[in-house]
């Protein structure tokens, strides 16, 4: 029986684990010069990796995957999440304080309870992005050159998700 023609298989793998969860507050600016208040949300994530079958018959290890998934989510847990490179929040950091300000608003945290994320805007989408590119640089020794993607969708609002997918 010939697969000629019918195409090449691909493979990925999909982690979405019960302890895939953060606690976060943030805000975010939206229609060109409107700040939400400060609000949380427990989120959620999924990661998704594309790439080819190894000796062994599977794309990665689900337990490299996860834990590398499951640091991330961590270190979001319970903080505050501010963008660094938003035009108009502006984000320092002294030896105790983090300060961000909006315009005259302006929120005062400890520097334990802040999470700095290098995005404009500290959107499930954006959030998405970063966990991505973290998860790929802490995992790609292990998981060599041979993947094409990977993907991360972090979940805000109990089905609405932000999703990015990257190059491996």
């Amino acid at each position: 029986m010939s697969h000629q023609g019918q195409g090449t298989p691909t493979f990925r793998v999909d982690v979405t684990k019960e302890q895939f969860v953060f606690s976060a507050a943030h805000f975010i600016t939206f229609a060109g010069d409107i700040c939400e208040r400060l609000h949380g949300h427990n989120y959620g994530v999924r990661a998704s990796v594309e790439g080819p079958l190894d000796e062994n018959r599977y794309v990665v290890d689900f337990i490299a995957l996860r834990d590398a998934v499951l640091e991330q989510t961590m270190a979001l847990d319970h903080h505050v999440v501010l963008p660094t490179d938003h035009a108009e929040i502006k984000v320092t950091s002294d030896d105790k304080e983090t300060t961000a300000t909006f315009r005259d608003r302006r929120w005062v945290f400890p520097n334990e309870d802040c999470v700095l994320l290098p995005v404009i805007n500290t959107t499930a989408e954006e959030m998405a992005r970063v966990i991505a590119e973290r998860v790929r640089e802490k995992t790609r020794a292990q998981f060599g050159d041979a993947l094409t993607w990977i993907e991360v969708a972090v979940d805000e609002n109990h089905g609405q998700w932000g999703v990015c997918r990257l190059p491996w």
